[in-house]
């Protein structure tokens, strides 16, 4: 489905703005087709807001990724690429004692996530291998029951990962990035 079409507030969505959304809201059905494989190629969830945010142009497309590859050093656009700020703040003792707050965390609510940056990759390969890439309305009744059972699971783990990641990482993250980026005293 098209992001600017989604009833609720979206980061996909979000990330267009006001002006594309009213733009794209006034195109026939087959002008709006045309419009996002234009700016996004054939993966329309793959926004830019969204790549920036999981830090994957990947899937990226159209003007969409033209834009990005006029922006961004190959380097950057590698699947691989960590953030420098990331780095820094991943090094930091704290931050290592405050992951395994958040291990911890997890754990207790009864996931098995080492890490926040796990749960995405884990929860889209399980999506993967109940799709095999189909659309929905094409998958089995097994399909969809063990699709349904996913999507209740990945909702209960964004519950207790958000908690978590809120209570036990950001306040870390906060005071190791104003550590690193504030001004000096004066």
């Amino acid at each position: 489905m098209a992001p600017q079409l989604a009833n609720k507030t979206i980061p996909a969505k979000i990330g267009l703005g006001e002006q594309n959304i009213a733009t794209f809201n006034g195109l026939t059905p087959a002008d709006q087709e045309a419009y996002n494989f234009t700016l996004f190629g054939e993966n329309t969830d793959a926004t830019f807001a969204v790549a920036l945010e999981i830090e994957d142009f990947s899937r990226t497309g159209g003007c969409t990724r033209q834009a990005i590859e006029q922006v961004f050093t190959a380097e950057q656009m590698a699947a691989g690429y960590y953030n420098p700020l990331d780095t820094l703040i991943r090094q930091d003792p704290r931050m290592a004692t405050a992951i395994t707050e958040f291990t911890d965390c997890v754990n207790i609510a009864g996931f098995d996530y080492a890490h926040p940056d796990d749960i995405e990759p884990d929860l889209r390969q399980r999506l993967d291998e109940i799709t095999g890439g189909l659309p929905v309305e094409a998958l089995s009744s097994d399909a969809l029951t063990a699709l349904e059972e996913l999507r209740a699971e990945e909702m209960a783990i964004g519950i207790v990962a958000f908690d978590c990641e809120s209570k036990v990482i950001d306040p870390v993250e906060g005071r190791i990035e104003r550590e690193l980026y504030a001004d000096p005293p004066k």
